[in-house]
């Protein structure tokens, strides 16, 4: 279930499960997002539509 604003900006999504956690995948490049870190998600790192933390 996705917010219908959020889906308009960012297509369809896909959420898959890594070794560390999990990785976002959106069909329409975003700004935001974040990478891993030791202190959480970080708001870089993000690109090509793909975000993981």
């Amino acid at each position: 279930m996705i917010d219908k604003e959020l889906h308009t900006a960012t297509g369809d999504l896909t959420v898959d499960m890594t070794y560390y956690g999990f990785v976002v995948n959106s069909q329409n490049q975003i700004g935001g997002g974040g990478s891993c870190s030791t202190s959480g998600c970080s708001t870089s790192g993000c690109s090509g539509g793909t975000c993981s933390c």
